[in-house]
């Protein structure tokens, strides 16, 4: 196994290398229940129209079960709510400590989910202004 970094990317430790994967569990049926809360979705809802089946998904949000979503079914809950996948992971440590939920308003969902899937050229150009806007806003409060 090759541990060199690419690129001289910057690399830290794995995430979620301090739980177990019945705390990952659990962290993952908060993301989805949040979700669902936003969505004003209940179980049988999310169920029906993800066409995973309401005892499969009960039991998945079962926190004292130990059935898992496989990705198949977080595929098909991600598409039911027209998500990305990655909005039905857990959130690292390092985000719980910098936010209280989800690291991104549940307003700007949709508009992150197209930045997700735009052009690399469009996604660096839209960096290089957030750093610049970043910059005028830290040169006006001093």
């Amino acid at each position: 196994m090759n541990n060199t970094k690419p690129n001289n990317l910057p690399v830290g430790s794995f995430e979620f290398a301090d739980i177990s994967e019945r705390e990952y569990r659990s962290m993952q049926i908060d993301r989805i229940e949040g979700i669902m809360a936003y969505c004003s979705l209940n179980r049988h809802q999310l169920a029906k129209l993800s066409g995973i089946s309401k005892t499969a998904l009960y039991n998945k949000l079962d926190r004292d079960g130990n059935a898992g979503f496989s990705q198949l079914e977080l595929f098909r809950i991600a598409k039911a709510l027209d998500l990305s996948v990655v909005y039905l992971l857990p959130l690292s440590q390092t985000e719980r400590d910098r936010v209280k939920g989800p690291p991104v308003p549940a307003s700007s969902i949709r508009f992150v989910d197209e930045m997700l899937g735009a052009e690399a050229a469009d996604i660096e150009f839209l960096h290089g202004i957030h750093k610049l806007f970043q910059q005028y806003m830290k040169q006006r409060k001093s």
